[in-house]
């Protein structure tokens, strides 16, 4: 393997989420869906980093990224009663925001920017925005060591075509399993094994042209 490839394989890896998922997720959206805030509050906390994130990496903006992981959160909770036992919290997370985010870059121009006064309609009443989505930590950028390595990443993630940029970041940057991968993609997880094979390698050939710029 080419020392180029190896190091983009092995520095994503190394961006890779750890621990974000466990079978409490589910347990915890039972609970918010019941009317506890509380339990909608840990998954928040759990998932807004990754989400955000997410966003952020699909369409390579931050602010808008921001802005649109608390849409996606706002959905989650105005929609938790529609909630199936039997799915996975992970994977219809991960579906709505990246439903946003490719609305997003399809048409730039409907896109809304949120008041945080607005009320909106929750399980335990009207709640405020502000109240729902404060973000007290980092942004991802100030959480990235080697912003340089990271801008350089990004670029070549924003050349890859749309189904080679969703599995790169689903399975190699925030570390969701083939499986899981599948039920956010809609198709096979086969199919998602040999689309990151195939991601994997145009991004490292993508990074081998803007590395030598």
């Amino acid at each position: 393997m080419e020392f180029l490839t190896l190091f983009c394989v092995l520095l994503i890896g190394s961006l890779k989420a750890k621990g974000l998922f466990s079978s409490s997720d589910d347990e915890l959206a039972l609970e918010a869906k019941n009317g506890s805030r509380a339990a909608f509050d840990k998954l928040y906390d759990k998932y807004k980093r990754p989400i955000i994130n997410y966003i952020y990496r699909y369409i390579g903006d931050l602010s808008h990224a921001e802005e649109l992981a608390q849409e996606a959160f706002i959905r989650v909770y105005t929609n938790i009663d529609r909630y199936i036992e039997k799915g996975k919290f992970s994977s219809w997370v991960y579906t709505i925001a990246g439903n946003l985010a490719k609305n997003f870059l399809r048409d730039k121009s409907r896109f809304t920017e949120i008041s945080i006064d607005k009320e909106i309609q929750g399980p335990e009443g009207e709640v405020s925005l502000l109240d729902l989505i404060a973000d007290k930590g980092r942004t991802p950028q100030e959480e990235t060591q080697k912003e340089e390595i990271d801008k350089i990443i990004q670029q070549g993630i924003n050349k890859l075509k749309p189904k080679h940029k969703e599995v790169i970041i689903l399975c190699d940057i925030q570390g969701l399993s083939y499986e899981e991968a599948a039920k956010v993609l809609k198709c096979p997880s086969a199919t998602v094994g040999s689309r990151l094979s195939r991601a994997r390698e145009y991004l490292a050939g993508i990074l081998k042209v803007l590395n030598k710029k």
